[in-house]
């Protein structure tokens, strides 16, 4: 027996439990050591997963229990003297449903792989067999991994393996074919979407990006897992499948449905963009700690700028849409003080310990190397495009890097190998560039790289208005700061996150008085907050200021033929 030999079954799915079996040849060993991963590939946060895990034990073929000890917090160690054969066999509870952790109920089961099937020390690159035993009225299962009988499925090794998410149940499916491809679109809970309509925009995304990428498909299959929720989002990406999320009656929401489509361009360019080009860190994976690398910003960012572009390019967005959605990513960076405290490359390298536990005061100190990322790629796109006529843009950059992996696949690029395949497409030394805007934090001169295309920064907010630039919430009746951005006047005046606002002005206040509050208020006015802190009132004096900027992208009214020329191989890869 070369292979693991792994079985999951669901006998009392009501009880969120899934039981997993794994059996294999001990190849003489005294002790074997299972563990299970405390991270998932593609989310970057340390989830200790082995805290659902239950009902540890191990036997011998013949049913006799072996002794089991748990020798770390996620590792348990079996004694295999004198065993050929061996199974453990544990419980694991599923019942969070989101792209990185599992769901098992009485009407289906989503198996987030890194997070129930654990792997055995010394044997990570054995063959994995994967049984899923069905209750009786469940009839589909969904994943990436390869089918080798009916509810049989394989990988070539246990990372192939927990990369490979499994959806169990009744989803309906839809297909279709990309040059003889099988390509499954499984949709787990109702919803008001339109068979049709899913297949040609999912298979017209598919088509761009491969064509983007040079042409040549990496997969065998492809399995899109969509998971129809009351409310949430966010997706997680795989070798050949993805895992998504979208409010069910979403799908008549026009606005809404062409973001849903943003995220499914997204979570299917990382295909390539981290499933084969990837940092150094991300593969081989250290399933027991953090995997740190300052590459997110590509891994993550030009994702990000790449995934609404696609769309745009192959006809779903119009040039309008297009901007709108581009400055939304502007705004999350531009309007907020983060952007003069960290860098790319040190968001990239944190998010371990700050990116997933954002707090209020994450505006003020910190940025995502997700929009800060696809912002640097714009700009720097817009670089190439300039400096080579518009011979060549981001596009030819990112398939030099595919280059590289088809070479030597076993590792990742380095910081260093993103900037010299910059500098070879553009032609020039990007030193500046990178120094600082990607290692640092000066400001990002976004208008003038726009105005290389004809386009230009607007800012939405009349210049004489005031406004309440703090969040607020109401909870349990009161009102509630619940983030206060640096730069603003409740900011400077010593506002707090956590203030209970009672009144302004001696008015009472509710939300619909404080969003009228200010209409007529003028830049100097000073005005008075009785606020609740820690359960004691206290007066503050604010001297308002101007409010936060809130932009858009509007194209110039007179666009020069090279401004055409720019914007042209910017948004369609093409030349006049």
């Amino acid at each position: 027996m070369d292979e693991i030999n792994y079985s999951v079954s669901f006998n009392r799915p009501h009880t969120h439990y899934c039981e997993v079996e794994i059996s294999l040849n001990t190849a003489e060993r005294n002790s074997i050591i299972f563990s299970m991963p405390v991270w998932t590939p593609g989310s970057y946060l340390v989830r200790e997963f082995a805290k659902n895990v239950e009902e540890v034990y191990a036997e011998n073929f013949s049913g006799e229990k072996l002794p089991v000890e748990k020798i770390n917090k996620n590792s348990w160690k079996a004694d295999t003297s004198d065993q050929k054969n061996i199974r453990f066999k544990y419980k694991v509870y599923c019942n969070e449903l989101t792209v990185r952790t599992s769901e098992v109920n009485n009407e289906h089961a989503f198996l987030s792989s890194a997070g129930v099937f654990m792997f055995v020390r010394g044997f990570e690159n054995r063959k994995c067999i994967l049984k899923i035993n069905l209750p009786p009225d469940w009839k589909n299962i969904s994943t990436g991994l390869t089918k080798e009988s009916d509810n049989v499925y394989s990988a070539e090794n246990y990372d192939v393996f927990i990369d490979s998410p499994v959806e169990a149940g009744n989803q309906h499916i839809l297909e279709f074919d990309i040059e003889g491809i099988k390509h499954c679109i499984c949709l787990s809970g109702k919803g008001n979407y339109d068979e049709e309509t899913l297949i040609k925009d999912f298979r017209t995304i598919a088509e761009e990006e491969i064509k983007l990428l040079g042409g040549e498909i990496p997969y065998k299959d492809y399995t899109y897992i969509v998971h129809l929720v009351e409310k949430g989002g966010g997706g997680l990406e795989h070798l050949n499948s993805f895992v998504v999320q979208f409010p069910r009656w979403g799908f008549t929401n026009e606005k809404l449905y062409k973001k849903f489509l943003g995220l499914v361009s997204h979570e299917f360019f990382h295909l390539w963009n981290v499933k084969r080009i990837r940092p150094e860190a991300l593969g081989p994976f250290d399933y027991d700690n953090e995997n740190y690398t300052k590459g997110l910003w590509v891994a993550e960012g030009w994702t990000s700028f790449y995934d609404n572009l696609i769309l745009r390019r192959c006809g779903i967005l119009t040039d309008e849409e297009y901007y709108e959605f581009l400055a939304v990513e502007l705004n999350d960076i531009m309007r907020f003080e983060g952007r003069f405290h960290q860098s790319v490359e040190e968001s990239s390298y944190d998010t371990w310990t700050r990116f997933y536990r954002k707090d209020e005061n994450y505006n003020n100190t910190q940025i995502s190397y997700y929009t800060k990322g696809a912002l640097v790629a714009m700009m720097l796109n817009l670089e190439i495009i300039k400096s080579t006529d518009c011979g060549k843009s981001l596009d030819d950059a990112l398939r030099m890097l595919l280059e590289d992996y088809k070479k030597d696949s076993s590792k990742g690029y380095s910081d260093m190998r993103v900037k010299e395949v910059a500098e070879t497409v553009c032609g020039k030394n990007l030193d500046d560039f990178w120094n600082k805007y990607i290692r640092g934090t000066e400001e990002l001169p976004v208008n003038e790289y726009l105005d290389y295309a004809g386009l230009k920064l607007v800012n939405e907010i009349e210049t004489d208005s005031i406004l309440p630039d703090f969040e607020v919430k109401l909870i349990e009746g009161k009102l509630m700061i619940t983030k206060i951005h640096a730069g603003t006047f409740a900011y400077e005046s010593g506002l707090n996150f956590n203030d209970e606002i009672i009144a302004i002005d001696g008015i009472r206040m509710n939300e619909e008085l404080l969003n009228n509050f200010f209409k007529g208020k003028k830049k100097g006015d000073k005005v008075k907050f009785l606020v609740s802190r820690k359960g004691l009132t206290e007066e503050i004096i604010s001297e308002l200021l101007h409010p936060l900027p809130k932009y858009k992208i509007e194209a110039l009214e007179n666009k020069t033929s090279a401004q055409e020329k720019v914007l042209l191989k910017w948004l369609a890869d093409e030349i006049n």
